[in-house]
């Protein structure tokens, strides 16, 4: 690291003072915490994610989100080049600079850092990262904070995805460093070509008598909800309804979505006793089966998941049917 550099990032970093007493530590979800103390740590990961592109020679992702938690908490991780998680090698790193009590503490950190990683800033490669971030309120200022860490690094350039979930960016990221088209509306095409195929693999469709084919989706008044509405939009084969989508002015998390059903054995707000059962392709599904339909498609919205439901959806049909005759 040259003096420019150095000196860009003790000027960046000062405007970005960690919170006195906070220790935060990388975990599998990244950093998460309340909101109003998480500027500093964004703002380094920031510099974590440009620092992981360089390295890498490749696209790296950053997404600002909390996904269970309550809507005032938010948090940072890292994709990988491969679409993966931050390498676990790389976990302590980020502790330490996560956790730097000063500017100069920082840029020492992370000189040491790049000599012992041979991170090059020569320039021939610079670091390219994808932002992505839920619905919290929250999500814009921390944004801000990740955009001021990745241009602390000379020739970082940072592309906002906009609100994604984060298996949404996660694709991107891989898409991306596979040379593939790799925008939101690339991700739906994926999503829905494979389940059309996987569709059109089964037999006697048109001999069903099944005419009402529902499926009913808690949709945590957040980010899964809004981009299962576009799936609706999309998805003609499916009769969709979102609940808790956030257009009713419901609160994030708050007495809706799967992590709650699952602490409280309550059915989430929406729902009443007359829903404890839903027909599901002539089959009864209890609540478990919604509380499974809500981590599928509402946080952990991949094409992988969606056709392993869809795949057991119609076995358990087959299967119902055949023992039914």
């Amino acid at each position: 690291m040259n003096e420019d550099q150095k000196s860009l990032i003790l000027k960046s970093s000062s405007h970005f003072p960690p919170p006195p007493g906070v220790k935060l530590s990388y975990g599998t979800a990244g950093f998460r915490a309340d909101a109003s103390i998480l500027q500093s740590t964004v703002y380094r990961v920031g510099i974590l994610a440009a620092l992981r592109s360089l390295k890498t020679q490749c696209v790296i992702g950053l997404m600002i989100t909390a996904s269970h938690n309550k809507v005032t908490d938010n948090g940072v991780k890292i994709a990988d080049p491969s679409g993966g998680m931050l390498s676990q090698d790389w976990e302590p790193f980020s502790d330490q600079l996560a956790n730097a009590p000063d500017p100069q503490s920082l840029v020492s950190l992370i000189e040491e850092f790049v000599k012992k990683e041979k991170i090059p800033f020569n320039g021939k490669h610079p670091a390219e990262i994808l932002l992505g971030r839920d619905t919290r309120p929250s999500g814009e200022s921390l944004l801000e904070a990740a955009k001021q860490g990745i241009s602390a690094v000379v020739g970082a350039v940072a592309h906002d995805m906009g609100i994604l979930t984060t298996p949404q960016l996660h694709w991107m990221v891989r898409a991306r460093n596979k040379g593939l088209k790799a925008t939101e509306s690339d991700y739906f095409e994926q999503l829905l070509s494979s389940f059309r195929c996987l569709m059109n693999l089964i037999p006697d469709r048109g001999t069903s008598n099944e005419t009402e084919d529902k499926l009913i989706v808690d949709g945590a008044n957040g980010v899964g909800g809004e981009k299962l509405e576009v799936i609706k939009e999309k998805l003609n084969e499916l009769d969709i309804e979102v609940r808790n989508s956030g257009k009713e002015g419901g609160v994030l998390n708050e007495g809706v979505g799967a992590d709650f059903v699952q602490k409280e054995k309550v059915v989430p707000h929406g729902f009443g006793s007359n829903h404890a059962g839903i027909s599901f392709s002539g089959v009864q599904v209890w609540m478990e089966m919604l509380i499974d339909l809500s981590i599928f498609l509402c946080h952990q919205i991949t094409a992988a998941r969606l056709i392993l439901l869809m795949a057991t959806r119609y076995y358990l049909y087959s299967l119902y049917s055949s023992r039914s005759s």
